[in-house]
């Protein structure tokens, strides 16, 4: 990407650049992209390489004390050099990647750019049997993945048309949506909730209908980063002002390799190894209904050692299924 920046400066016979023209157009770019910064000395390495690994025909000359870059073949651009093997077998890797998308209403232009990918560029993408993804095609309000997408990025205003689990009375919302999440092969919305000032978050299949308010102005996201926002969470619960807390684990010795190579979450740490061959491990989470049941997912290959009042909840949670089968 900076490498076309570079290249759509440098193909611009009508204005000169040096290194704080460049620097300035590069970053401009990244900037639009939300990416940081560079500094003299990438874009230094950035020239160097479109010389040495592309042939740009890259020409520095002087004008007083200032140095300015240009093309000396003024026929050439970097935008039409062909692909190298390497970045073919990129694309279809991408490609692949792409087609899990394939039949999501609003991203049939996957399918257009995979088959035009396949045409231009190689013959085929690969064999399907090769990998496939966990998805869900019998998904309730798959339709609507794709226009809640380019709401996001078009900044639109939304009236959705929900519906809860609890009751049958459906509810229009006013949002203002920031940012799609996928888990457990259910799609969510968050987005700012007008009526309550707040994040709203809305689970894809209960939608029944979105019409866009093309006359309302849209409150960009100054407030929420969404990696730290799911960064302490397991799923997609989060009540408001609910700090984290340390909870320890011990699992069995037929789960310890299994969970040493698949953390239950990215803070895990392991406290310790014990003589049976069980581990101790220690997560920094915020609680919640999706822990829960990721923790339920093992069975009786764990133990919920601390804190004592999510211990006793899990307890109180087993002592209620096992008096069913009583």
């Amino acid at each position: 990407m900076r490498y076309r920046a570079i290249d759509r400066c440098l193909t611009n016979t009508g204005r000169r650049y040096g290194y704080d023209e460049l620097i300035e157009e590069v970053n401009n770019d990244l900037a639009y992209r939300n990416l940081q910064p560079i500094g003299k000395t990438t874009l230094y390495s950035d020239l160097k390489d479109m010389e040495l690994e592309f042939n740009a025909p890259i020409e520095k000359y002087r004008d007083g004390n200032r140095v300015f870059y240009k093309y000396s073949d003024p026929e050439y651009s970097f935008s039409n050099q062909p692909l190298n093997q390497e970045e073919i077998e990129h694309l279809k890797d991408a490609a692949l990647i792409l087609s899990r998308f394939s039949g999501v209403p609003g991203f049939e232009w996957i399918d257009e750019v995979t088959s035009k990918l396949e045409l231009g560029t190689f013959q085929e993408v690969g064999d399907p049997n090769v990998i496939s993804f966990e998805s869900n095609e019998f998904l309730k309000g798959k339709e609507f993945i794709g226009p809640l997408f380019h709401a996001i990025n078009n900044h639109q205003v939304l009236e959705i048309k929900y519906q809860t689990f609890e009751g049958d009375e459906e509810k229009k919302h006013i949002v203002h949506p920031y940012h799609l999440k996928e888990y457990d092969n259910r799609w969510y919305v968050l987005g700012y909730f007008p009526k309550r000032n707040d994040l709203i978050t809305l689970s894809v299949d209960r939608i029944n209908e979105i019409l866009i308010l093309r006359n309302e102005t849209f409150i960009e996201n100054k407030q929420y980063d969404f990696v730290a926002h799911f960064e302490d969470l397991i799923g997609i619960r989060k009540e408001k002002d609910v700090e984290s807390v340390k909870i320890k684990l011990k699992f069995s010795a037929f789960m310890s390799n299994y969970i040493t190579t698949k953390p239950v979450h990215g803070s895990q740490k392991v406290i310790s190894r014990e003589s049976d061959g069980s581990l101790i491990i220690q997560i920094d989470v915020i609680p919640n209904p999706e822990l829960e049941n990721h923790l339920f997912s093992y069975k009786d290959h764990v133990e919920v050692l601390e804190p004592a009042f999510f211990r006793k909840k899990i307890q109180e949670t087993y002592n209620k299924a096992m008096a069913q089968y009583e």
